[in-house]
């Protein structure tokens, strides 16, 4: 398990993919967004569940023309 300052999904995918760690444990990437695992899923085109119905409104939408939003990620720069 790997834990601490581990804030975007880049970060998690690499230490997952090296086999640094089974699994990756976030907590400061959730308090800035609760819905952090969700949106890094829809942002990796992962849409095999359908999302929760209480979590249909924060849902990432493409609108015509335009690519689907970012997962909002935020906390401290990392030093």
């Amino acid at each position: 398990m790997a834990v601490g300052a581990i804030t975007n999904l880049d970060e998690v995918n690499t230490i997952l993919l090296a086999g640094r760690a089974d699994l990756c444990v976030l907590a400061r990437a959730h308090l800035g967004d609760p819905y952090w695992t969700l949106h890094a899923a829809a942002a990796q085109g992962y849409a095999a569940l359908p999302w929760p119905k209480q979590y249909l409104a924060v849902k990432p939408r493409s609108r015509r023309g335009f690519p689907s939003p970012p997962p909002r990620v935020r906390g401290r720069p990392l030093a």
